[in-house]
């Protein structure tokens, strides 16, 4: 008899057979599953997708089972799914999805994880490739994460020289902004790139934290690229207090389009090519 062994946030489970119908309430692991590709019975925030994730592009014939603040149970009861996968957000209601389908709990994105978010998203692609079978799809993906890490890494080297001093921030408000700790994704892959991000603070809940714009004030040297979409871009970016910074004097600024900074193993390589795609464009002589 077929025995697959899968360890959750929760612990070890055992699966006699390989899941036929799942429903995926996170967008990591929604993520995760499209990279093995698996197309899940259902999800949540489907109609989001598009504009915060963009890639990977979900397969059609995905069922919208609500958010994932407040999954629609009866949606997904409906769906009669073998299986059904959760992260944090949705933990209070694993009482009532135990009730409808055995239930795999992965977490991500504490500040006190002894692993940063992309070792623990590599690590829970693998788990995953496990129970659905596709243990070498698994791998193959994560080698050619690797491999598109260091291609990146030998452009920006070759655009610049050397390796620059990156800041990458996401704005939340006029005066304030997010950036990214060591922890997330983003510096990970960033790091893979040889790439130093000069603001350093602490391991942080989903690897970013607020600071305020002026607080960048003394990186005269870095570059600072800002992830999309930003309902007041153009007027942050006309903002006094904006254009005094050093790096915005030097226009050492530009915009990365939209992916998601919480995502599986497959964001690593998204993440890294849309901030070397905005960075290439400050590139000594790109504009010419």
């Amino acid at each position: 008899m077929l025995i697959i062994t899968i360890r959750d946030s929760r612990g070890v489970h055992e699966f006699t057979q390989v899941p036929q119908r799942v429903v995926a309430l996170q967008w990591d692991i929604l993520e995760n599953l499209v990279g093995l590709g698996i197309r899940p019975a259902g999800a949540a925030d489907i109609a989001s997708w598009a504009e915060w994730v963009r890639e990977p592009a979900l397969p059609d014939g995905i069922v919208d089972v609500g958010t994932r603040a407040e999954p629609n149970l009866e949606r997904i009861a409906e769906l009669k799914p073998d299986l059904i996968l959760i992260g944090p957000t949705q933990e209070d209601l694993l009482p009532q999805l135990k009730g409808i389908a055995p239930v795999l709990l992965f977490e991500n994105y504490r500040a006190e994880s002894a692993e940063g978010e992309a070792e623990t998203a590599i690590a829970q692609f693998r788990e995953l490739g496990r129970l659905f079978r596709a243990e070498d799809r698994a791998e193959a993906e994560i080698a050619r994460i690797e491999a598109g890490l260091a291609e990146l890494r030998d452009k920006v080297k070759r655009a610049f020289g050397t390796a620059p001093e990156v800041q990458v921030i996401r704005f939340s408000s006029l005066t304030t902004l997010f950036v990214y700790t060591p922890n997330s994704i983003c510096d990970y892959a960033l790091k893979k790139m040889g790439i130093r991000q000069p603001l350093q603070l602490p391991n942080a809940s989903y690897g970013l934290t607020q600071v305020r714009i002026r607080d960048l004030k003394d990186y005269t040297d870095a570059y600072v690229v800002y992830i999309r979409p930003f309902a007041m871009e153009k007027k942050v970016l006309n903002s006094i207090l904006w254009c005094a910074t050093p790096f915005a004097r030097k226009g050492h600024v530009a915009a990365a389009e939209p992916y998601w900074s919480h995502g599986g193993a497959p964001s690593i390589l998204v993440t890294a090519r849309r901030i070397t795609d905005a960075l290439l464009t400050l590139a000594p002589g790109a504009g010419q």
